[in-house]
């Protein structure tokens, strides 16, 4: 009987996995629809931080999650505490900052390039964040950073990358 149940589940994924390519949009609403979980490499995005400094983090008891058919998997509820977390915030922002300047000090780039911070005030925190995350992470993007934080309830968005690619997701976020 479990290996019905887990045929199904497998299933069911792969064809979610499937509609989702289509749009960031429509990821976004098969997120809600799913349960609202995210998984490691979606905080990779949020945060900056390492698929091996967030595992740490986990066994450290300070991500709290839970795991699913061998992926973690976090409510919005947990990443959020995670991310207030004092013991993290540091790491954090100090990633974030690290997007603009280590733009700044890169004199030598080869191709254009774009850095472009977003303050967003009157948006939806989890809408922005879960847009710009699911289009990045469903997207053909090279060489791209992504942040997100909220300041005193101001939601700000970071993006550095190819100019056209930068500028293209803008252009997709503002359309919507």
């Amino acid at each position: 009987m479990n290996d019905k149940k887990d045929t199904a589940v497998k299933t069911a994924v792969k064809e979610a996995t499937d509609e989702t390519k289509e749009s960031a949009r429509d990821v976004a609403s098969d997120y809600r629809a799913a349960g609202n979980y995210y998984v490691l490499g979606h905080l990779v995005q949020f945060t900056g931080l390492t698929d091996r400094t967030l595992r740490n983090y986990i066994s450290l008891g300070i991500l709290q999650g839970e795991k699913i058919n061998g992926l973690w998997h976090f409510t919005p509820e947990q990443v959020e505490a995670f991310v207030r977390h004092p013991a993290v915030r540091p790491s954090i922002l100090a990633k974030k900052n690290a997007i603009v300047y280590d733009f700044l000090l890169d004199t030598k780039k080869k191709t254009h390039q774009t850095c472009i911070i977003l303050n967003l005030p009157g948006e939806d925190e989890k809408h922005l964040m879960e847009y710009f995350a699911y289009a990045i992470c469903n997207g053909d993007f090279h060489d791209f950073r992504f942040s997100f934080d909220s300041i005193e309830g101001e939601p700000r968005v970071i993006l550095r990358g190819d100019t056209q690619e930068v500028m293209k997701l803008v252009e997709d976020y503002y359309k919507r």
